[in-house]
């Protein structure tokens, strides 16, 4: 069940079917701040740099290695700009739902199916464990191997706790994260970071400053005012209540717990019932 000003705390709330990120009053009070606020300049080597230094403190290794940083409006907009450039992406089952909109039949892949004819767009955190993928390390062996590239959706990074992923592999070549899934999903904002200058519309629109600066402004102070780990520190003790209340299973992702059959559970109605 969607959230609303009607939740209870009540198995009925639990979602299994599309489970919503984090997102309380609090955000309603930032939107109220920033708002008011007519910026002096753009800020976006300002919002570069402080999504860098957020983006390390959920645990993100190997920025360093990725110096071209382009704006983006969501990870959305940056699988977007993949689609555009190859055509079709290997994706792996239970990666984010969006694929299978754009596709119903699409046909995932297995790491047995890995070709070196497309590349691999695969999120981290992984949308359906909360976590990195099981297999993730596995996994980019085997595009590297294969001389597959690695495209890495961070999107639900803003959720997360405890990490740890080195971006430092040669099979990756970028990394994309946006802060929708940290609080702020309609205003859509966030960085891809390039090995290496890509093609496509994302570098155009940098290049041409096409970036939308009202998205920038709120991103910069978003990140500012959220700090790592907000939402753990804020609703990490309900967490534990609802997970032990309903029989489910943490995961490191704020707003998602798993059942008995290992399938995601959507808490984000009971977290802010209690």
């Amino acid at each position: 069940m969607r959230d609303s000003n009607e939740r209870q705390y009540t198995k009925e709330w639990l979602q299994y079917e599309r489970q919503q990120p984090m997102y309380d009053s609090s955000i309603d009070d930032f939107f109220a701040k920033v708002f008011q606020i007519a910026p002096l300049k753009t800020l976006e080597d300002d919002f570069k740099e402080a999504v860098t230094e957020w983006v390390k403190g959920h645990g993100i290794l190997g920025l360093d290695n990725f110096p071209v940083r382009d704006i983006i409006q969501g990870c959305t907009h940056y699988i977007d700009d993949l689609y555009q450039r190859y055509g079709d992406l290997h994706i792996f089952k239970n990666d984010y739902k969006y694929h299978w909109r754009l596709n119903n039949d699409k046909v995932w892949t297995t790491i047995h199916t890995l070709t070196p004819d497309k590349p691999l767009l695969i999120a981290c955190p992984f949308p359906y464990y909360g976590d990195i993928h099981p297999t993730m390390y596995s996994i980019l062996d085997e595009c590297e191997r294969k001389g597959i590239p690695v495209h890495v959706d961070g999107a639900w990074l803003g959720c997360t706790r405890n990490l740890e992923f080195d971006l430092n592999h040669a099979s990756i070549q970028s990394f994309g994260v946006s802060l929708s899934k940290a609080g702020i999903g309609n205003n859509r904002i966030g960085i891809r970071f390039s090995r290496e200058e890509q093609p496509g519309p994302i570098t155009l629109m940098n290049k041409f400053n096409m970036n939308q600066q009202p998205l920038v402004l709120v991103g910069y102070h978003f990140v500012n005012d959220f700090k790592p780990g907000h939402w753990w520190n804020k609703y990490g003790e309900q967490h534990k209540k609802v997970c032990k209340d309903f029989d489910l299973t943490p995961t490191e992702a704020i707003h998602l717990c798993t059942d008995k059959e290992g399938k995601p559970v959507g808490i984000r109605p009971l977290l802010r019932a209690l």
